[in-house]
């Protein structure tokens, strides 16, 4: 009974943390079945959540120098919808490629940091998956992390459908985001 009563906690704590920002609120966009949203997480809920989780202060800031987006996406169609963050759009309203940071690269500067395995499980867990099919009525959710851009810019979100990924692909478009300062730097 105490496992349970514990993953429960867990759980209610990753559905606090992953919650959009109040401060910062949350986009909502929805394109042939496939609802997706995004919102930016502040750079104090990022450095609270890993922190009470026993993080290093090296990977704390590691994890100050990015910006991280929670992003859901739920598959409304009755048709498998692929799951794929390395082919969306990241760009700066200037027009520049915004680099997502990837699990690899996550996982070479976990080792780097000597981040022990118990706190790199914890942030893989919170991460959106790299890869995954979502049938029919599924949701997803999770947080991508990008290197902060300095302005305002926009998350295009491509989904290939289909069980084959032969359906129609579908994109999705959420406009005008924009990261939050590095602790600290609020003026």
């Amino acid at each position: 009974m105490t496992a349970i009563k514990n993953a429960l906690a867990a759980s209610l704590l990753l559905a606090a943390a992953l919650a959009p920002p109040p401060s910062l609120g949350a986009e909502r966009e929805a394109v042939e079945g496939v609802v997706f949203s995004v919102s930016v997480r502040t750079a104090e809920q990022i450095r609270a959540f890993y922190s009470a989780r026993g993080f290093p202060e090296a990977a704390l800031k590691e994890l100050d120098s990015r910006c991280f987006l929670g992003v859901g996406v739920r598959n409304g169609r009755a048709d498998i919808v692929w799951l794929e963050p390395a082919k969306w759009r990241i760009a700066a309203d200037t027009g520049e490629a915004v680099k997502r940071i990837g699990r690899d690269e996550w996982h070479g500067r976990w080792a780097q940091l000597d981040v022990p395995l118990a706190s790199r499980a914890t942030f893989g867990w919170s991460q959106l998956p790299e890869s995954r099919d979502l049938l029919a009525g599924e949701t997803v959710g999770g947080n991508v992390a990008v290197a902060p851009p300095s302005g305002p810019f926009s998350v295009e979100a491509v989904f290939a459908t289909g069980a084959d990924r032969s359906g129609p692909t579908l994109r999705i478009k959420v406009p005008n985001l924009k990261c939050g300062p590095p602790p600290g730097d609020r003026k």
